[in-house]
């Protein structure tokens, strides 16, 4: 690999074992709940080093930024939430007190950002700003009194389920429960995986106690990678009611059309979509049903055959807004979001891991 070079894994001088996570993890490892191998496997991101060049500045320059952002802050709207005192100074953006996604960075993203640096440099200091909010957000939980963690209030969900107008509250807990297993495979943090549990029994009693026609509507509302990191959960715990957590956001009426290999993907929001994709690639390699590696392999093929640019990336204003094969009118300032980039890369990890085709990582190369 140009540019980097592997070490061994080590605190304080010893060689560590890395946990027993899933494939795409920083350990390389898989656990025995795994039913689908892996041709290829990923180095440990702990044996990997940058070494001195681009890229390793632009490491940096995210340490830094990660580094500067104070823990008070970053806890503030999930200690209003929980009825906790707090006088930081709240972050603007997305993250603002009124804004229905806040806490999906702050709790979120960050704690993510935090365990995949301290995986990749063995930085200490960030591992102790990621205990530190990990910490915060137990207090939190702890003052919510039934495993909810959100920095806003639980009436978004109560929004969700009578199908009135809400921004995308299981998009933003995704994003929270991933932050949190992130800091668990990454840091060992045991704190952090002892929240999440919680945090998905919380998600487990709300939507077991909707019919599934009624789970089914609820899905329309974006819901991030949820079930990804159910199945995620699954595979560290070996607890089967979050494998049956994450088959309840399997939206139907997507991925039925995939399974029979037809693309009804026009008029869909893109990023809303290759997360459910993702999910169901997990629960193949977690399962061995078939069905989801249809989903996967069709929707891979289709989307990058029929429905990506040059550079390899997909979308335009956020949608799929054509016919297969019909991009010479979806070209603007608006196409290939970021997001949608991201996301087709982690669903090319699972399809290269599968094979070893050299394809998918030609095209993982290009985008």
């Amino acid at each position: 690999m140009a540019g980097a070079t592997l070490v061994p894994s080590t605190v304080n001088g010893a060689v560590m074992q890395d946990p027993v996570v899933n494939a795409i993890d920083s350990s390389g490892k898989r656990s025995d709940r795994e039913r689908v191998p892996w041709a290829a496997q990923p180095f440990p991101m702990k044996r990997v080093r940058l070494l001195t060049g681009v890229c390793q500045q632009l490491q940096e320059k995210n340490r830094q930024y990660v580094s500067s952002l104070p823990t008070d802050r970053l806890a503030h709207s999930f200690k209003i939430n929980a009825g906790l005192p707090s006088s930081a100074e709240p972050f603007g953006g997305w993250e603002k007190p009124d804004c229905e996604l806040r806490g999906h960075f702050a709790g979120g993203h960050y704690l993510s950002a935090v365990a995949l640096m301290y995986s990749s440099t063995g930085d200490e200091d960030m591992k102790k700003k990621g205990d530190a909010l990990v910490a915060e957000l137990a207090k939190c939980q702890a003052a919510n009194h039934n495993g909810y963690l959100s920095a806003f209030p639980d009436e978004y969900f109560d929004r969700l389920r009578q199908r009135v107008r809400v921004w995308a509250p299981f998009y933003t807990i995704h994003k929270i429960m991933a932050g949190l297993l992130d800091m668990y495979l990454h840091t060992g943090n045991t704190q952090a995986l002892d929240v999440v549990q919680k945090m998905a029994a919380w998600v487990d009693e709300w939507s077991s106690a909707l019919a599934y026609e009624h789970m089914q509507r609820v899905l329309d509302t974006e819901y991030g990678g949820m079930g990804e990191v159910l199945a995620n959960l699954y595979a560290v715990t070996g607890k089967r009611e979050y494998l049956t957590s994450a088959r309840r956001f399997d939206k139907s009426r997507f991925f039925e059309p995939l399974a029979g290999h037809r693309d009804e993907l026009k008029g869909l929001h893109v990023n809303t979509h290759i997360p459910q994709v993702i999910a169901a690639a997990r629960l193949y390699e977690l399962t061995g049903d078939s069905y989801y590696r249809k989903i996967a392999d069709y929707f891979w093929d289709e989307v990058v055959s029929q429905r990506s640019y040059a550079n390899g990336g997909t979308s335009n204003n956020e949608g799929w807004q054509t016919d297969a094969g019909k991009l010479a009118n979806q070209l603007g300032p608006s196409t290939t979001e970021d997001c949608c980039a991201y996301n087709m890369l982690k669903l090319t990890r699972h399809l290269f891991g599968w094979s070893g085709d050299a394809r998918y990582m030609d095209y993982y190369e290009r985008v």
